[in-house]
Parts: C-alpha cells; structure tokens; sequence
C-alpha cells in the first residue's frame, strides 16, 4: 500500500511539473514599446518618438531579443493599439483614466521627484484675476482637460465659465509655445518646462510619465531586465528613471490616483460633509474610496 501511494505521489509530481512547464511564458520573439505622453516636458510627437526608438535600440542590445518603438499623437490610436504592445511609457493623465490597462514599472524623476510642482504661467505676469475672460490654452488629455485644470485650480473655478476660451493643442510645449507666441494668455505647465513666461501662482503639482507594463503574459524575468534597462537609461527629457510610484490626478473636485499594484487600484478623494461642517471646502474633511480592479 505505501509502495502504491509513493507511486502515486511521483505520478502526481511529474504531472504537476508538466502543468508547470507547459503554462510558463515562454520567451518573447519580439519586444513592442510605445508611447503617448502629451502632457510631459518632451518638445514634439517626433522627441517622443526619438526617446522611445532609443529605448528599443537599448533593450535590444542588452537582450538581444528584436525590439521596435512606436509614438501615438492621440490617445485613441495610442488605446487601440495597447494590444500591439509589451511596453509603454505613460501620459499621467491617460495612466489614472486607464487604470486597468497598465502595471507601473518605472517614474520619471523630471522635476526632481515623482511628482513635478506646476503652476499657472501667462506671458509678462498679471494676476488670476486678470485673466477673466481671456483665452487659457490646454495640452490635450483625451477629453478630460478642463477636468484636469479645474482639479489644478482646486475645483473652485469653472475654467469655460472663468475664461473666455479655451483652446486644446496636441502637448505641453505646444501649449506654453501658444503663450509665448500670443496666440493664448494663459496656460498650465510644469515649472521647469515654462521657461519665458511668467507664474501666475503655484498649482498642485502632477505626477511625471511613467514606463508601464502592457503585456503582462511576459516572463517576469525579461520585465524586470527591462525595468532595469529603462532605469539605467533614464528618461531622455523626463530626467532619470526612478521606481515605481503612485500618482494622484487631480481632476475637478475629485482626485484620480493611480497605484503601482497589481491588480490596479484606483484611489478617488474627495471633500464631503459627513456631518455639519462649518469652514471653507479646503478645510472639509477629505475622504478616500477605493475601486479595485
């Protein structure tokens, strides 16, 4: 009977490493990156492409496994290529409204830290209350950009109501390049990218872009030899690459985060009255809910 039952075990065992063998990834013929960051200090869709391309000639050299890069100039293109893809360096707007399609790898440090301090410029200064009614230009968000300026103005102005126009162009530089050319009075910039134009005030600051996983059928090893490639050689214009680090959104009067977990979380905050309150809604109480993918 125990001859019977060690027999057992050893069949049970070999099956059971079969199983295993047969469901491990197996190594990838051909590694994709991407990458759609329009609200990040690179200066064109082109930079973009150059860093990204870079990123691809680099990995493959160490990995010697083929790799391409791709740049997307919309963040439709950009998700319905997400399929395409193993490796993408992250918009942090797009990361926190996509929440599900990405695991944080890597952030950039543009800035000095994983967050970068942006603010409100104009071209030869004013006040906020000198730019009622004039033109505030917008880097695109995939819809969510006057959300996104309203979560920077701490949800207390109506940003179309507030100014007189508003204009969206393709990304950050284009946006503070509109402002130094006249084309618009106003815009939202990191501090470090808004050379030649003046702070209006201090906003909260943004968290940086960010080299995520898409693909999450790779073998562990070949992510992390990549995560550790792409923190080696940095962010191009995004400065270093640092770990992977959580990011909060704001957004109108709600704050999208985004957490380097896996399953994604995704942490909303926002001010509520639990019971009466007396203060200004900065002073409320701040609650947090959680929604886990």
């Amino acid at each position: 009977m125990k001859k019977l039952a060690l027999l057992f075990a050893i069949i049970t065992l070999t099956f059971t490493q079969g199983a295993y063998a047969q469901t491990k990834p197996k190594a990838p013929k051909k590694l994709r990156f991407g990458i759609y960051a329009p609200n990040t200090a690179f200066a064109s869709n082109s930079a973009r492409w150059s860093y990204i391309k870079g990123v691809a000639n680099y990995v493959q050299g160490l990995l010697k496994i083929p790799c391409s890069g791709r740049a997307f100039s919309s963040g439709g293109s950009f998700s319905g290529s997400l399929g395409g893809l193993d490796f993408a360096l992250v918009d942090p707007i797009f990361m926190a409204m996509h929440r599900g399609s990405f695991t944080v790898l890597a952030t950039s440090t543009y800035g000095g830290g994983s967050r970068a301090p942006w603010g409100l410029y104009a071209k030869g200064g004013g006040t906020f209350s000198s730019l009622k009614g004039k033109t505030l230009v917008l880097a695109r968000a995939g819809g969510a950009e006057v959300s996104v300026a309203e979560g920077l103005l701490s949800g207390e102005v109506k940003v179309r109501k507030y100014f007189g126009s508003v204009k969206i162009v393709p990304d950050l530089a284009s946006a503070v390049q509109t402002v130094i050319n006249g084309g618009a009075h106003a815009t939202f910039a990191p501090m470090k990218m808004a050379s030649g134009l003046t702070l209006v005030f201090a906003t909260s600051s943004m968290p940086n872009a960010s080299f995520a996983l898409v693909n999450r059928k790779l073998p562990k090893d070949i992510v992390s030899k990549v995560r550790g490639a792409v923190q080696a050689l940095g962010g191009g214009a995004l400065g270093g690459m640092g770990g992977a680090a959580a990011g909060g959104v704001p957004m109108g009067r709600i704050k999208a985060t985004f957490l380097s977990a896996y399953p994604p979380i995704l942490r909303f905050q926002f001010r509520g009255f639990l019971k009466p309150f007396k203060g200004t809604y900065n002073k409320s109480p701040l609650i947090s809910n959680y929604y886990k993918q």
